[in-house]
């Protein structure tokens, strides 16, 4: 993508203008690749892409760099495979896929998910998709077909939107949203009051796993659109507090009473800005009306060990 970059791009700027990394350094696509000393700031949102006319990413730029980066052997020591798993060998045509950030941050939601999928014979994995070993240039060493197989898993149902779009096109198997299957068993309430959505990176300008979620909701308003990201992805919220605390004030002067997203990580990342009133979409619909927990150690450590497969 570096080369491609270099020799493709046309100088048109409109990954500038609908990013606000590049716009903070006054560099395109193409300027970026010269600026590996950057590549902490990037979101790795992949918006640049969906306006590039060639096709560009700064996703995929940003991965080069990081590949090389040493931090990915801290990555990996945690993802691959992931410290907090949780699996059994039950056989399991279904499966509920949490990922390993919604046992994190809402575990009563998760409670939910796991005693209405056991009443359907449907076991759990609390696993990571391996998004975070990619966007680092890690090629995994575990892999999620094994377990699937060892399972007879045909069919993925993923919480995470993050972890739906990773898999579906990297698995031999059926992955659906977890709203999806909401919807066709029926299950879940209507949100009532109209809805200020923070639309997920992954999901944004495809709606893959939004198009579920309409039917329950009574009204929204996409109010969030101008802002890139929340600045979760790429580890930004880690590397650079001076973006975090930008994101913060355009979220604030949006003057919102409350947002609505369906990401677990963006919930996390607007708990640790401060930002009250946070409702997560899956857990509004399903009752358990979590806010992100920040007992996420204990919440790991109990997923981890948690055993309700009878």
């Amino acid at each position: 993508m570096i080369e491609k970059a270099k020799r493709e791009c046309i100088n048109c700027n409109l990954c500038t203008k609908h990013c606000s990394f590049l716009t903070k350094y006054n560099l395109n696509l193409k300027d970026y690749t010269s600026r590996e000393d950057l590549k902490n700031e990037c979101f790795m949102c992949d918006s640049c892409r969906h306006y590039c006319p060639k096709d560009l990413s700064g996703a995929e730029i940003t991965k080069k760099f990081k590949s090389k980066s040493k931090n990915k052997f801290l990555i990996a020591l945690s993802k691959d495979p992931y410290i907090f798993n949780n699996n059994s060998d039950k056989k399991s045509k279904t499966l509920l896929f949490l990922g390993c950030n919604y046992p994190k941050y809402y575990p009563e939601t998760c409670e939910k998910l796991i005693s209405i999928c056991r009443d359907k014979d449907i076991d759990f994995s609390v696993e990571c998709c391996r998004k975070p070993l990619y966007e680092n240039g890690v090629a995994p060493t575990s892999k999620l077909d094994d377990l699937l197989k060892l399972k007879g898993t045909e069919k993925l149902i993923c919480l995470c939107p993050n972890c739906y779009h990773t898999l579906k096109d990297n698995l031999s198997i059926e992955v659906i949203s977890v709203y999806e299957f909401l919807k066709q068993e029926n299950i879940g309430s209507t949100i009532m009051e109209s809805a200020d959505i923070f639309f997920p990176c992954s999901d944004k300008y495809n709606l893959e796993i939004f198009k579920y979620i309409k039917p329950f909701l009574h009204s929204y308003q996409d109010s969030f659109s101008d802002i890139n990201c929340c600045g979760l992805g790429g580890g930004v919220l880690s590397k650079n507090k001076d973006i975090g605390n930008e994101i913060k004030s355009q979220i604030l002067a949006k003057e919102k009473s409350c947002i609505y997203t369906y990401c677990s990580s963006c919930s996390h990342a607007f708990d640790k800005y401060g930002i009250s009133n946070i409702k997560n979409i899956l857990s509004e619909i399903l009752g358990a009306c979590e806010e992100p927990s920040s007992n996420t150690l204990k919440n790991s450590l109990y997923f981890k060990f948690k055993d309700s497969r009878r």
